[in-house]
């Protein structure tokens, strides 16, 4: 019984937490050939303030803007 253990802040929305458990368990079945049903996914919703990123809590740290995804290249 493989179990996927995902820990983040707290915030996102039960869809958004659906989407990427269904997508896990795509992405494991596709690598290590396991059946769905015998794959878990344990969300963890951390409070920001119980984080620390390189030694300083999240809370104290300058607000970072979001990572976006690369624009697609001309070829495709």
């Amino acid at each position: 019984m493989p179990v996927i253990s995902v820990d983040m802040w707290h915030g996102r929305s039960e869809t958004d937490k659906a989407a990427l458990a269904r997508e896990l368990t795509d992405a494991f079945q596709r690598a290590c050939g396991s059946t769905r049903e015998r794959i878990y996914v344990i969300i963890r919703d951390v409070p920001k303030e119980n984080w620390a990123i390189g030694g300083e809590m999240s809370t104290d740290l300058p607000t970072v803007a979001p990572v976006s995804e690369p624009a697609p290249s001309a070829a495709e």
